[in-house]
């Protein structure tokens, strides 16, 4: 179980003060597997500019933040961990910055730094990893 919080503030540093809402987009089996997930939706208020939850199950979620909505993943933490992280990784990339990213057309699953004679030594390559082979130390 995971809680999430946030500072939240408009461009001047108003607080934010409306509810944020989170729910699973899907149904789905809870993380414990003893359970399943609905879409109901939960709901937030800031307190002075911050939100709390309580803890979420991790695994796929939406929130709404105003008339915005964003798909998360909810990842498995013991100490809180904040909302932005999650909702940035699921943005594409900006307009003016599409040249600075990569974009994954499909079937690689990870990128991986290896030397030379790391590289020599795997019997089989993953077929799903992207290799970035550098020269072997001196």
């Amino acid at each position: 179980m995971t809680v999430i919080t946030e500072t939240l503030t408009d461009l001047a540093g108003t607080p934010h003060t409306d509810e944020v809402f989170f729910s699973s987009y899907i149904l789905r089996e809870n993380d414990d597997g003893d359970a399943m997930i609905t879409t109901s939706v939960r709901s937030y208020t800031p307190v002075n500019g911050v939100i709390t939850t309580e803890d979420l199950d991790p695994g796929p979620a939406r929130v709404r933040i105003g008339m915005d909505t964003y798909n998360i993943t909810i990842p498995e933490s013991a100490t809180p961990v904040r909302l932005w992280p999650l909702i940035e990784t699921g943005l594409p990339a900006p307009p003016t910055l599409v040249g600075a990213y990569v974009v994954n057309g499909g079937g690689i699953a990870r990128v991986q730094k290896l030397t030379e004679s790391e590289y020599a030594a795997l019997t089989l390559p993953d077929p799903e990893t992207e290799y970035s082979v550098v020269p072997d130390p001196e």
